[in-house]
């Protein structure tokens, strides 16, 4: 191979007007494979994040003068390999242009410097979401997903090249997604008692809020971690509404006070399943959490009483509200698996409710409509801070035009509020009314309850 090889080169190199050739690809890039398709029914809306911005200012200062090592080519290859995966493309400048744009989806392209010893290393994720804030579906080099987005450019491989490769994975997760092509497959498919062809559904009003995203940042926090659990649409119970708008909003205001992404499970819809809960809480956290960590525990969705009892639960995924002891997860042991971690601090939201007279909160079917007497595991909350959004027998509502549970709206309102740094006690003392009066405009009663009620003790307990 050399005696063939060596010479070929030599010859290119003196043909009279030869130009620097173009570098070499994977062979496979832009191929799709059998059977698989374009998604030319979603059209997508992209915008960089803020870390986005950031990266590309920082890369520029800092090796702009190395001749081709430039920050421009990841996020154009990027934008690339959405627009050769769906059918229109669009770039808006935030969330808020999303709906003026009509698109399907929003693509928001996050990328983070991180500085290394001799190159600089660069994070970059994509994350769609649908028109009402949900997260569809998340790739980059963490989880269950097929892509590892990790850009390091170095002597032999230029950061250009390394976004290449990037893209040509990110076209590959694109295809892979379970939940993008469930969600396209919903696009393609007329409205229930419209024939395809007939005439165009009213656009349903997308609810943003000004919770949605945090006002404020923070430096990093390695040791702080956090389990956020939100389910909306359950395998086999009734809908609660708006529960992963405000698990991603708790998730981007984690973020903004200095948790660290690699240190915040997510669990949303069917990965937030009983043994995904049970697996995280009673395996993961204890592995990773040391005496000097921060941990918070965020739940959105149903609770349960148990209708012979009274205790409660949390209702994960696939939960049967007729067999709470064997699907769901009680109040009790999430408290004593939290106390039983070595954090110096861990602090608990619920927006649930367990009085089973509605809200959100079941009963198993033929039970009758309230429990008198609910035990909500306050008496094993130990060394937690904790957050309920009603108390025992009142039940839950919404903010309905903020798209959010009442509690979380307000919860993170008030961290806006003070810009993220606001004492536990400080956040309940500005939450509590403003939840009570929003459920007497509608009629109904929601205080919600702060676990010890005296935190003279932990006034300076802070959530940053």
């Amino acid at each position: 191979m050399k005696k063939i090889l060596l010479p070929l080169l030599a010859g290119l190199a003196a043909f009279p007007g030869c130009n620097t050739p173009p570098p070499r690809t994977d062979p496979f890039e832009g191929i799709q494979a059998a059977g698989s398709s374009r998604y030319n029914n979603l059209s997508v809306a992209i915008m960089p994040s803020k870390n986005t911005e950031k990266a590309i200012a920082y890369l520029r200062s800092r090796i702009g003068g190395m001749g081709n090592m430039d920050s421009g080519p990841i996020y154009q290859e990027i934008t690339d390999a959405i627009q050769a995966t769906f059918g229109r493309v669009v770039k808006v400048a935030s969330l808020q242009d999303v709906p003026g744009s009509q698109s399907d989806l929003a693509a928001v392209v996050d990328i983070y410097p991180q500085k290394g010893e001799f190159a600089a290393q660069m994070d970059a994720k994509v994350i769609l979401l649908t028109p009402d804030g949900r997260q569809l579906d998340e790739f980059n080099g963490h989880g269950e997903q097929r892509i590892a987005f990790t850009l390091l450019p170095h002597m032999t491989e230029t950061m250009a090249g390394a976004a290449r490769k990037a893209a040509a994975q990110l076209k590959t997760a694109f295809l892979a997604s379970t939940a993008l092509a469930e969600f396209a497959k919903t696009k393609a498919a007329p409205p229930s008692g419209v024939a395809a062809g007939g005439p165009t559904p009213t656009p349903v009003s997308v609810a943003r809020s000004d919770v949605d995203t945090p006002t404020y940042g923070g430096q990093e926090r390695p040791d702080h971690f956090a389990l956020v659990v939100g389910i909306e649409k359950y395998s086999a119970l009734p809908e609660a509404q708006f529960a992963e708008r405000d698990t991603a909003a708790v998730k981007r205001h984690l973020l903004a006070l200095g948790y660290p992404e690699r240190n915040i499970l997510y669990l949303t819809g069917p990965q937030a399943s009983r043994a995904a809960l049970a697996k995280n809480l009673e395996s993961w956290l204890p592995r990773n959490v040391d005496e000097n960590g921060t941990v918070f525990f965020y739940y959105s969705g149903h609770g349960a009483p148990d209708a012979k009892t009274g205790e409660a639960y949390l209702l994960p995924w696939d939960a049967d509200a007729q067999s709470l002891e064997f699907t769901a997860y009680p109040i009790k042991r999430l408290y004593e698996k939290l106390n039983a971690l070595k954090a110096r601090k861990i602090i608990v939201a619920l927006d649930s409710c367990f009085s089973g007279a509605g809200g959100r909160s079941v009963l198993a079917q033929g039970a009758r409509p309230l429990v008198t007497k609910i035990d909500t595991g306050s008496d094993a909350a130990g060394k937690l801070v904790v957050f309920t959004a009603a108390a025992a027998d009142e039940i839950t509502g919404t903010a309905q035009e903020e798209g959010h549970g009442l509690f979380t709206y307000n919860f993170l309102k008030g961290l806006n509020a003070n810009n993220g740094s606001v004492t536990v006690k400080n956040l309940y003392e500005y939450l509590l009314p403003k939840v009570q009066d929003a459920a007497r405009r509608s009629n109904r009663d929601q205080t919600p309850q702060l676990i010890p009620p005296d935190l003279k003790e932990r006034a300076s307990l802070g959530l940053r």
